[in-house]
């Protein structure tokens, strides 16, 4: 019988090289279609929001979250050594290249270049930029994690109906828990 853990350990190894070759792609062909003074307005634009420093610590946990589902889908139980090793290696192999505003702009490019002109880019920069942007940005992480909480403490009382309803689909199909 097929276990769940399985079928999330093939589907992370699937969506984790699918999302990097795909990634990749899309900065190449991004990069042929932008102009320069429009991949300059995006970095002035994410500078701006400091967009770099958050985009490293943002894929450098990521990455390493789906190092330890993986790990624990194999049964090995992460120790906090362990923890700091993945932590550290997705700083370096992930952190460090989404750290850099020019890289992100290219990155992110092709997604604004359809919503956003240069001209946008520049106004939305001198917002961030002014006093109240400034402002926004210094309070932005408070109320994230404010209103997350408050998000989380209102799912609450759907967790269990939620379970229930997943196991039972997955029992339909033959998959069960694991023991």
């Amino acid at each position: 019988m097929v276990h769940r853990s399985q079928v999330f350990a093939a589907l992370l190894a699937l969506g984790l090289g699918l999302t990097l070759v795909l990634d990749s792609t899309d900065a190449v062909a991004a990069e042929s279609e932008i102009s320069a003074s429009y991949l300059e307005a995006v970095a002035a634009f994410l500078a701006a929001q400091n967009t770099a420093a958050a985009v490293e610590e943002q894929m450098s946990y990521s990455v390493a979250q789906q190092a330890f589902g993986s790990l624990a889908a194999q049964g090995i139980t992460v120790t906090e050594p362990m923890q700091a090793i993945i932590f550290d290696e997705a700083r370096k192999s992930f952190g460090s290249k989404f750290a850099n505003t020019d890289y992100l702009a290219k990155i992110y490019a092709s997604t604004y270049k359809g919503q956003l002109s240069e001209k946008d880019l520049h106004e939305l920069a001198a917002f961030w930029n002014s006093p109240l942007g400034k402002k926004m940005l210094a309070v932005n992480r408070t109320l994230a994690e404010g209103t997350l909480a408050a998000l989380q403490e209102a799912s609450q009382p759907l967790l269990p109906i939620f379970q229930k309803n997943v196991d039972a689909r997955l029992a339909e199909i033959g998959l069960t828990k694991q023991p």
